[in-house]
């Protein structure tokens, strides 16, 4: 039996707020003649439109022009954080994204934001604490993405029956999350919980047969665990083709043909 490999989930931040390519042109005729509250709010998000682009100094500009309107505006002060994590400067960004919090603990995706630089520092404690804080905000629109992140914080931090259980749940009010289906699939394999999880992968199966999803490497490779697991040959056979044909040069590849 090849390895298992580790979760992988790609992180997407502010995904909330990020604006169109469109920033530039309607930079000036969003901003000009605003009432204060509207200005704060349009600065904040045009600066994130030019953090999403890698125009740092730009969005620098903007961000503290929102700023010098509303010290006290936690979307801005979140956002000056984002930028500041992006220039890797954690220590200062720390104290923006702080402050945010501190400012209005109901802003999700501050809390969001700032559980994800924790888990990228590997302060995992901290960071399933803020992730868990906006995976519970049902009107947070990124709350898949913050279950998602917690279940991996979890793991990530050996805590994982609490990573399982949060998957779990998430699962109860999105159904088909595809990658939720996965990681959760790829855990419940690694604690030999095999009915367990070939349930869930069965109803990923179903979300690709409809072609709502694709299959990666990585969800293939889980399909080859579960099929050998239960000695069907015939399934094995099925996915290994597929992962020769559309992954041949991955890791979950190589893996499977030194496992023969």
């Amino acid at each position: 039996m090849f390895s298992m490999k580790s979760l992988q989930l790609v992180i997407f931040l502010c995904s909330t707020l990020l604006l169109s390519a469109c920033v530039t042109t309607i930079d000036s005729r969003l901003t000009r003649k605003a009432d204060p509250e509207k200005a704060v709010d349009n600065y904040t998000q045009l600066g994130l439109g030019y953090i999403k682009q890698g125009k740092y100094d730009t969005a620098r500009a903007r961000l503290n022009r929102a700023l010098e309107i509303n010290a006290d505006y936690a979307p801005a002060n979140n956002a000056m954080g984002l930028l500041l994590q992006s220039e890797r400067e954690p220590e200062a960004a720390e104290e923006y994204f702080l402050k945010s919090i501190n400012l209005d603990e109901d802003f999700s995706q501050g809390q969001y934001n700032y559980g994800m630089f924790l888990m990228q520092h590997q302060r995992y404690d901290e960071a399933c604490e803020y992730l868990s804080n906006a995976a519970r905000d049902v009107e947070y629109q990124q709350r898949g993405k913050a279950a998602q992140n917690l279940g991996l914080c979890y793991y990530r931090n050996g805590e994982i029956e609490l990573a399982i259980s949060t998957y779990e749940r998430a699962l109860q009010g999105q159904r088909y999350n595809t990658p939720i289906l996965v990681n959760l699939t790829t855990l419940l394999i690694e604690v030999e919980r095999h009915d367990d999880a070939e349930a869930y992968y069965a109803r990923f199966l179903r979300i690709v047969e409809r072609k709502q999803n694709q299959h990666s490497s990585n969800s293939l490779s889980l399909g080859i665990k579960l099929a050998r697991y239960f000695k069907d040959k015939t399934q094995e056979d099925k996915f290994a083709k597929l992962l020769e044909q559309d992954f041949p040069e991955s890791e979950e590849y190589k893996l499977y043909k030194a496992s023969l």
